[in-house]
């Protein structure tokens, strides 16, 4: 049986329109491969940035386009990320540099910034702190200054990989912030726990998984960093620290957030802690993604 990365090669060959929204239709029969995806390849192979190739259909690729296409395509189909092919993966339309010791910036962590955004929109007159936790490529901390820039005096991001942290570091030097974004390296919160500064908005994107999860994608396990992906306890210790630590790192008598990203089976886990460490004394909320999973935990002081 030939599978699709063999059908695909066999329509290019036989393709007498070499256009982009041809060669999308034929990438799409590719289920690893979703069309957001093959834009990033397109751009990525005529070198012109990725907001245009919506707007190109009709672009006609050349022979050398269309083999450096399928080239990358095969490889996806095969199952390596394609953020680690590229160099790089796009997040909220911005561009981040990523390699196999960073995990891949997903859509559902996009999610994380919109309810950052919200909570700055609620606050206009001021200027908050802003720590990142578990950055890995920096994706969420800086997107948020770059959103933010006016309403954000300083970004920190933090990580225990040296290695997550020289690629996010290179990320702040891409977009010309580092006068506003910060790396420290520490072991999860440990580093801050001891500081006198402290935040009003947290966000992360901890390791959530059970390494006894039966529904880990195998492609993930393979290929992304596991630092970046399991955790103790079920899955939880990473919730456990941020919870009962609030105090110690966030500016609880000012307007503060604290966006975390979960697991989709662990409300019910978390809501038990919640209850068990914080009890009444803040307001929480569990939201689901734009797939109907849980996806995010929100700690604030505001009203609900």
């Amino acid at each position: 049986m030939m599978n699709n990365a063999k059908k695909s090669k066999l329509k290019f060959r036989k393709m007498k329109n070499n256009s982009i929204i041809k060669v999308t239709q034929i990438l799409l029969e590719n289920s690893k491969l979703g069309k957001s995806d093959i834009n990033e390849i397109i751009s990525f192979v005529i070198k012109r940035e990725y907001s245009e190739i919506p707007f190109i259909p009709e672009y006609e690729l050349s022979t050398k386009e269309l083999n450096k296409i399928f080239k990358i395509s095969k490889k996806v189909a095969k199952g390596k990320p394609l953020a680690y092919i590229l160099g790089y993966k796009i997040f909220r339309s911005h561009k981040f540099l990523t390699n196999n010791r960073t995990l891949i910036p997903r859509i559902e962590t996009e999610q994380l910034v919109d309810y950052v955004n919200g909570f700055i929109i609620d606050n206009p007159e001021k200027k908050f702190d802003v720590l990142d936790l578990c950055t890995g490529s920096g994706c969420v901390g800086i997107s948020l200054y770059l959103e933010n820039s006016n309403n954000i005096e300083k970004v920190v991001l933090s990580d225990i990989s040296r290695f997550a942290l020289k690629v996010a570091n290179k990320n702040i030097i891409e977009n010309k912030i580092l006068d506003k974004v910060e790396i420290v390296r520490s072991n999860f919160m440990n580093v801050f726990l001891n500081k006198e500064q402290k935040f009003n908005i947290l966000t992360c994107n901890p390791p959530y998984i059970d390494k006894n999860d039966a529904n880990i994608d195998r492609d993930t396990v393979k290929y992304e960093p596991h630092l970046a992906l399991f955790a103790k306890n079920n899955g939880l210790y990473f919730y456990e620290e941020i919870i009962k630590n609030i105090e110690k790192i966030i500016k609880v008598d000012q307007p503060f957030i604290v966006v975390l990203e979960i697991g989709w089976q662990q409300k019910n886990n978390l809501e038990l802690l919640l209850n068990d460490k914080l009890g009444l004394k803040y307001n929480w909320i569990f939201n689901k993604d734009h797939f109907g999973n849980w996806r995010n935990l929100i700690i604030t002081n505001r009203e609900k």
